[in-house]
């Protein structure tokens, strides 16, 4: 009851960060939300039970990503308060992608739902590893691999800013 309570505590904390950091003009504000929302999926994976995702969800993703922006945010200070407002076009493909991308998860979780699991493999173990972390963890995994991609573009694109300037 109480590990229920947390991970839906959890789980408000990590949706709420990641809207307000979407929403945020603010580089270092946004980070330091982004930050909330991958140490509550940390949280979430604790409470679960799964101690080995949470210290990787912490190093690779809370340590690696948040200093892939810290640098980002470093190299290019005022790189996004000189830019102009985008147009309706712009606003209606940012909401119309990750829609897209949203769509192209859900179908791919349900396909994994179907995955049957062969007993020959059983011996190993790795099977069973394997469906604990993308069956029901494939969710979290896929949202996570956007975050990273996301930080590889924004620093690409701050990258060639400064190459510009």
């Amino acid at each position: 009851m109480i590990l229920t309570a947390a991970i839906y505590a959890l789980a408000a904390v990590a949706a709420a960060a990641t809207l307000l950091m979407i929403f945020q003009r603010d580089l270092v504000r946004s980070a330091l939300l982004m930050l909330t929302a991958l140490l509550a999926t940390a949280g979430i994976y604790l409470a679960l039970s799964a101690q080995a995702l949470a210290a990787l969800q912490v190093i690779l993703y809370a340590g690696a990503v948040m200093t892939l922006f810290v640098t980002a945010i470093a190299v290019a200070p005022g790189a996004w308060k000189d830019k102009p407002p985008a147009g309706r076009l712009a606003r209606l493909l940012g909401l119309a992608v990750p829609a897209l991308l949203l769509t192209a998860l859900l179908q791919a979780t349900a396909a994994l739902k179907l995955v049957t699991v062969s007993p020959e493999f059983s011996e190993t173990g790795t099977l069973d590893l394997a469906m604990d972390l993308f069956g029901p963890l494939a969710w979290q995994f896929e949202l996570l691999s956007l975050v990273i991609v996301a930080s590889v573009v924004g620093a690409v694109a701050l990258a060639m800013n400064r190459r510009r300037a």
